[in-house]
């Protein structure tokens, strides 16, 4: 009888090492996250170099290197990315995608009634070490994963800054020089309430959503 398997995905730079977006790997055992990582990295040489750098997820969840894993689940291994329900009265809104980015219509969208100060946040596509303008960036997104993690961080930051809507909208695929990638709107009751949690918003989204890009 064959041992059971778990699906692995890998992106960006873990892709291009091992030559394959996904795979399906035989558990061994008393099967861990970490135990499934040492088996890849078997398998594909430089790999271990990256331990350092790269998160986990479990089902779409981030987790610790010592969790278990059984026959069935789906493991991600994430590089370093770039760069409870919602109370009715905070209203969330993400979307990463393709489509391009329409600021008007996401700001208008917040223009309603209590919304004192409207924030926003524009990624535009540059060279972040040079400032000169590149022909197009290259977003690649862990999408069953992305959205929920950018739905996460918005429902910590409103109630945390008192603030009450937030859209975000990242892109995927080639984007152009000079095009908004990721935008981030957030409306509140008073300027420095949106501006925070704007502010916050970006941050985490820069560290948390498995979000990735590269010159192309």
């Amino acid at each position: 009888m064959a041992n059971p398997t778990v699906r692995v995905r890998l992106f960006a730079m873990l892709r291009e090492i091992a030559g394959t977006p996904a795979l399906e790997l035989e558990l061994e055992g008393s099967d861990s996250v970490e135990s499934c990582w040492l088996q890849l990295c078997r398998r594909f040489q430089g790999l271990e170099s990256s331990r350092g750098s790269i998160r986990a997820a479990r089902n779409l969840q981030y987790v610790d290197w010592d969790a278990p894993v059984s026959g069935g689940d789906e493991l991600a291994f994430l590089p370093p990315v770039s760069g409870g329900a919602t109370p009715a009265e905070l209203l969330v809104e993400v979307r990463v995608g393709s489509e391009p980015i329409d600021l008007e219509a996401m700001t208008a969208a917040v223009q309603r009634r209590g919304i004192g100060a409207i924030a926003t946040f524009v990624g535009l596509v540059r060279d972040p070490d040079q400032g000169r303008a590149v022909p197009a960036l290259k977003y690649e997104a862990y999408p069953e994963m992305a959205e929920p993690v950018l739905a996460e961080i918005c429902r910590e930051a409103l109630p945390r800054f008192d603030a009450t809507e937030a859209r975000v909208q990242h892109r995927t695929g080639r984007v152009a020089g000079g095009v908004a990638s990721v935008v981030v709107v957030v409306g509140a009751a008073h300027r420095h309430q949106a501006l925070d949690c704007c502010a916050y918003i970006i941050d985490e989204l820069k560290s948390r959503a498995p979000i990735w890009k590269s010159e192309g």
